[in-house]
């Protein structure tokens, strides 16, 4: 085995920056649809958008996804205009066939949650959308959201 040397180091270094380059500006669309965001980056951007504290953005994030499950368990829809409609639905179970016996598998009916975005959010998320306007921002006791 061939001990390593400083230069084969940073060739090796070289080589690899372009997969550790995040800030590249030349970053695709399709790329960019494998960087997920988590509840942790959308309550750094209500926090933001709020003018307010991260922890309590994240407790009013908290409390609207909270309310949104308890709705959807008690109504089975709860709808949001301009973003979209998520709906508890039943699908059928059937019968399927397993691909190397040949015997018939029965499947049971499934509980399950869809969402159906609204046109309005998919417009606004295509890659070539003109950003949305934002709404001016005062301080954050001027909203109805944190008075009293």
């Amino acid at each position: 085995m061939n001990p390593v040397t400083k230069s084969d180091a940073d060739t090796n270094t070289n080589r690899m920056n372009h997969l550790t380059n995040t800030k590249n500006p030349a970053t695709t669309g399709e790329e960019a649809f494998g960087r997920q965001a988590n509840k942790g980056i959308l309550a750094d951007k209500v926090a933001e958008e709020l003018n307010v504290p991260r922890r309590t953005a994240a407790r009013v994030l908290d409390a609207v996804l909270d309310s949104m499950s308890d709705l959807l368990r008690e109504r089975g829809k709860v709808a949001v205009k301009g973003f979209g409609t998520l709906e508890r639905r039943i699908r059928k179970g059937r019968a399927y066939k397993h691909p190397l016996t040949g015997a018939s598998i029965e499947v049971a009916n499934k509980e399950t949650v869809i969402f159906k975005p609204s046109d309005q959010l998919i417009v606004e998320t295509r890659t070539n959308a003109a950003p949305r306007q934002r709404k001016p921002q005062g301080n954050p006791t001027d909203d109805m959201l944190f008075k009293g």
